[in-house]
């Protein structure tokens, strides 16, 4: 005693044709699929950057560009605008961090030794909304480098062993007497913690979405060939 579950040569055509045309149309729906995919993945990207960094400037959250998939290639990338790279490689790779263009200036500029630091952490010095010192605020200050008086900028170690090497500013008064404000402190390296992890941004995406996305426009693709 059982149930036969069968299909009549006509169904077996109808499915055999519509098979044909899903296979046809499977690269066209994959290569749609995976570009939602990435858009959605750079959106990702945009919102985690606001939860990563500390108030990243629109320059920073604004990074990513995607570069589209076809049905030959099947191949969606999703990374950073050239100009804002450098900014965001540290943060990504992890590791030691290269000498910024303003420390190896100011550095050259130094009146005092340094010893083997080629590295400035910000210290007692104004940063802008974001956190950073401004491009504005380290041109300021390299025009005051190697400068006399209140409001003078020093570079190199202090007289008498207990401070780094860094970037000093002179502050005070004829009553006081001139004082030095760290600004940058020196070190010999920088290290940066991987903290953007894209790839696990990435993939939580495309587990989430690339499922529906490619059933939607297959069905999409098929619709539109009948």
């Amino acid at each position: 005693m059982a149930i036969n579950i069968t299909i009549d040569q006509q169904g077996m055509g109808l499915l055999q044709r519509r098979s044909a045309v899903v296979a046809k149309q499977l690269p066209f729906a994959t290569s749609q699929a995976l570009n939602s995919a990435a858009f959605s993945a750079r959106d990702a990207l945009k919102g985690a950057s606001r939860e990563v960094f500390d108030r990243p400037t629109t320059f920073i959250q604004n990074a990513w560009l995607v570069q589209k998939s076809t049905k030959t290639t099947l191949i969606a990338v999703v990374y950073p605008e050239a100009r804002r790279r450098p900014y965001l490689k540290a943060n990504i790779l992890g590791g030691l961090r290269g000498t910024k263009p303003f420390e190896a200036k100011y550095f050259a500029q130094a009146s005092g030794s340094v010893g083997n630091a080629s590295r400035l952490i910000p210290a007692a010095i104004n940063r802008n909304a974001q956190g950073n010192v401004s491009l504005s605020v380290l041109t300021r200050l390299s025009a005051k480098i190697s400068t006399k008086g209140k409001g003078s900028v020093f570079i190199g170690t202090p007289a008498g062993g207990a401070r780094p090497p860094g970037v000093y500013e002179r502050t005070g008064t004829k009553r006081t007497g001139l004082r030095l404000r760290p600004l940058f402190v020196g070190k010999p390296s920088a290290t940066y913690q991987r903290i953007f992890k894209i790839d696990e941004i990435g993939s939580k995406v495309v587990q989430r979405r690339f499922n529906e996305y490619l059933r939607t426009s297959l069905e999409r693709a098929v619709a539109s060939a009948r």
